[in-house]
């Protein structure tokens, strides 16, 4: 026994020995050394770990003081490619699947899918596009037209409006029903795509010679793709969601799924793209026509055309194919993400909650260009009718952008999540947002003019598909490429609108691409910042940026020492052009809308102390937490039909607090709460019964008070912040202002808003307005829906035309001035010395 042990014994000390030996340099030699990219990885999994522990001792000292806190390690640079994951708290499980494996692997840059691999083949490497379009996966794409037309909903919907004939125009019931059902048929073959896998790949070969004529890359991430072929592979419908900024969207999306063997889907187009050739090109590519708007009144008689689109529909995901559509309707006007139309959506919600199809993956698609393939819209925002494409201006239209340098074009493929599973979480929550949406401000209607706005539903069901929508429209925002033009456009307008030297743009340009970075944001450019800025400027072009060399002369006391040449930089701040460079300048307000909705809040309600002198020399100024969060959702009320501020699963009041702390412009005062009570109260907010009115307002004992920071640097930043919204709220104030014309009197829409468009000019020309983008239609025509929404306007429809007047209540000059001033309360202009 004793020889047993001791041989035991030396074996562990043999062991032992040898894992604390120092290796000999030949060891060293021969170990394997470990590459970049699993340093990177095992960095990244000590880091979790470090979380991890972090976030355990947080959490068990949740409703303790401490004199310390412990801290996360955090890192500003992304160690994976950008992926938006989709919503841990409404889709837990569409959260941990589809990219395990594909966040294991690491792409320091996206792919450049017009770049084709030739292959090891001599004909593949004489004719590489070729073999690349014949080495795609082939799809059958079945037709649904008899299984449409044999529908029992639509024949339903034909007898009823046979019925509706029989009634209105007296004919007998057979020729009414033969007539119903002719114009059925001619509508679903007028609506219906006609897929088809050769055109696709067709077009895929002239794609590959015709846009790198125009684009310089098309970037996607791997990761992404790879996530897509899983969802691909689920056997479930794939409903794509883009944001819709140029008609080249669809095409880029239907390029990339069909390069990268994913079905390709139907497409929803609007009936105005059905042109010569064009229409029917686009129809082979999968694109199926809708109407773009339907009238409010004449809309809920038409049920044939709702009955036909809404069978389609439903027939096409029972046959298997994918979908497609644009959340927001139309293409966006201002650069900024619009609402959502959701009448597509509610039609596929319907399709799960019949039982047509088991479940849905829903996949939020953003995407960014450096330069607008489409041109402009200045046009129209400047209150001028869109011209109707044609066969000419389409040729006239090719034609120019081939002739064009449109920079980098981005497409980003949010994380796909269950529809069943999103469903399930706002039906958990219906009551309470239900609850909620009673006493809140910010619950908006959809348009009266989409598919859904014409259907009479529940209200619960409505309120579902629009939290969804908006959902989505978030997750696009936050996930949407940071191209190099937005955050150039972003800083010569809101930050050296006068001017500036290169040298300060670089010092700017870093500032934001570090802060961006630190908030995980996707940014779609690499590099040194000097070379991003100069061929930032060359795309925007000297129409948008004017550059100029100057010759300085260097003096002291009087006396020169030496001459440089400097790059001066200046936006072109004057109408018609400052419009279109807001358009990209625009595309990073929701990175920031937060902000600066509290700095505009703050500047609302600080007004005499921050223009006083002695305050602020007295570096004393205060204010406590309810009144900027009061004040803030007043503006994200005002300002509701332009950005949607947080996910609908989330509280508003709770994100506004949340950004307040989160702030350095303003630090909490010693004698309020610490930031874990303030965390742990707002959680525990979450259990209380909303009903409990006295114990809500007993809840605090001592308010909350922060000190603001009146420091050069951060006098500056909030003067940078309360710029963004600015030209929002001068073209609130103004729309407000011009109530008073329609005292005693209608006008037609059209008529108001050129009332309104003339006020701006005016405004602009007396030094009233600082701001030339404020001349935009779009944000008139949402402070219209605004005044409608408070009960202050009301519109009739006649004829196909609105006729606004104001109600009863505020028919009179001292009411319309009251909601003039409550607009014009976050009007001012802090003056920075």
């Amino acid at each position: 026994m004793v020889d047993v042990l001791s041989t035991r014994l030396q074996g562990v000390y043999a062991k032992w020995e040898s894992r604390t030996e120092i290796p000999s340099d030949e060891t060293l030699d021969a170990t394997p050394r470990l590459t970049f990219d699993e340093l990177r990885r095992a960095e990244c999994h000590r880091r979790k770990i470090t979380g991890r522990e972090a976030r355990k001792i947080r959490d068990s000292n949740l409703y303790r003081i401490k004199e310390s806190e412990p801290t996360e390690h955090l890192t500003p640079a992304r160690d994976v490619p950008f992926l938006y994951r989709c919503c841990g708290h409404c889709t837990p499980s569409s959260k941990d699947s589809l990219v395990s494996s594909a966040q294991k692997q690491y792409q320091v840059s996206g792919k450049n899918i017009l770049v084709v691999d030739p292959g090891p083949s001599l004909v593949s490497k004489i004719f590489c596009h070729i073999s690349e379009v014949y080495s795609f996966k082939k799809y059958h794409y079945p037709k649904v037209t008899q299984s449409v037309l044999t529908d029992e909903r639509l024949k339903e919907a034909i007898k009823q409006a046979a019925d509706e004939s029989v009634k209105d125009d007296g004919c007998d019931m057979l020729s009414a029903l033969a007539k119903a059902e002719a114009r059925a048929k001619t509508i679903l073959l007028q609506m219906q795509s006609s897929l088809s896998d050769a055109l696709l790949r067709l077009t895929a070969w002239i794609l590959y010679k015709l846009l790198p004529c125009f684009i310089q890359s098309a970037v996607v991430q791997p990761t992404q793709i790879e996530m897509l072929k899983r969802a691909n592979d689920s056997g479930l419908p794939l409903i794509f969601l883009p944001l819709h900024r140029s008609h080249l969207d669809y095409v880029m999306i239907s390029f990339i799924l069909l390069s990268n063997n994913v079905r390709n889907p139907l497409i929803a187009a609007g009936d105005n793209l059905k042109i010569p050739f064009f229409g029917w090109l686009l129809s082979g590519l999968g694109a199926f026509y809708i109407k773009r708007r339907i009238d409010p009144i004449l809309g809920r008689k038409d049920m044939l055309y709702r009955a036909v689109l809404h069978t389609y529909l439903v027939e096409s995901l029972r046959a298997g194919h994918n979908i497609e559509f644009f959340i927001e309707g139309g293409r966006t006007r201002t650069g900024k993400p619009c609402m959502p139309k959701v009448g597509i959506l509610s039609v596929i919600l319907d399709a799960y909650m019949d039982g047509t199809i088991e479940d849905a993956l829903i996949v939020p698609v953003s995407m960014n260009y450096e330069r607008l393939v489409d041109g402009n819209f200045v046009r129209e925002q400047l209150g001028q009718p869109k011209k109707m494409e044609t066969f000419g201006t389409a040729i006239g239209a090719l034609w120019s952008t081939l002739m064009g340098n449109y920079g980098i074009v981005k497409v980003d493929f949010s994380q796909p999540f269950s529809l069943r599973e999103m469903l399930r979480s706002f039906q958990s929550q219906q009551n309470k947002l239900t609850v909620q949406s009673i006493g809140r401000p910010l619950k908006s209607t959809v348009s009266s003019s989409s598919l859904y706005g014409t259907d009479v539903v529940a209200e619960e069901h409505r309120q579902l598909v629009d939290n969804i929508a908006k959902h989505v429209i978030h997750d696009c925002a936050k996930s949407t490429p940071i191209m190099s033009t937005n955050v150039v456009a972003f800083l010569l307008l809101n930050k050296f609108r006068d001017g500036c030297t290169l040298d300060m743009l670089v010092e700017s340009f870093d500032s934001s691409r570090q802060e961006l970075e630190w908030r995980r944001k996707n940014i779609a450019f690499c590099g040194e910042s000097i070379d991003i800025i100069n061929h930032a400027l060359s795309i925007l072009g000297p129409g948008l940026v004017k550059q100029q060399r100057q010759e300085v002369i260097d003096t002291v006391e009087g006396q020169p020492i030496r001459t440089k040449v400097i790059t001066a930089i200046r936006p072109v701040s004057i109408l018609p052009n400052v419009i279109e460079l807001s358009y990209y300048s625009n595309s990073m307000l929701s990175h920031y809308v937060l902000d600066s909705v509290v700095v505009t809040a703050l500047y609302g309600i600080l007004q005499t102390e921050i223009s006083d002198p002695q305050a602020i020399a007295n570096n004393d100024i205060t204010v406590q937490q309810d009144a900027i969060v009061e004040k803030a959702l007043k503006v994200c009320d005002i300002l509701k039909y332009e950005f949607i501020f947080c996910r609908p699963c989330q509280n508003l009041e709770n994100v506004i607090i949340d950004t307040i702390n989160s702030m350095d412009i303003i630090t909490l005062q010693e004698e309020a709460y610490l930031e874990e009570e303030l965390w742990s109260m707002r959680f525990a907010q979450t259990f209380l019964d909303s009903s409990d009115e006295e114990y809500s307002t007993n809840y605090r004992t001592k308010p909350i008070e922060y000190k603001l920071n009146l420091d050069p640097d951060c006098s500056r930043r909030m003067e940078f912040l309360h710029t963004l919204l600015r030209p929002f709220i001068d073209t609130y104030t103004i729309s407000a202002f011009t109530l008073r014309k329609l005292v005693g009197r209608s006008l037609t829409e059209k008529d108001l808003l050129y009332e309104v468009l003339g006020e701006i000019k005016t405004s602009l020309d007396r030094g009233v307005v600082n701001y030339g983008e404020s001349l935009c239609v779009d944000p008139i025509k949402n402070s219209f829906k605004l005044f409608e929404k408070w009960d202050v306007l009301e519109c009739h429809p006649q004829e196909n035309v609105k006729i606004f007047y104001l109600k009863e209540d505020y028919d009179n000059d001292k009411a319309a001035n009251q909601i003039y001033e409550s607009v014009a309360a976050f009007k001012w202009t802090r003056n920075i010395e």
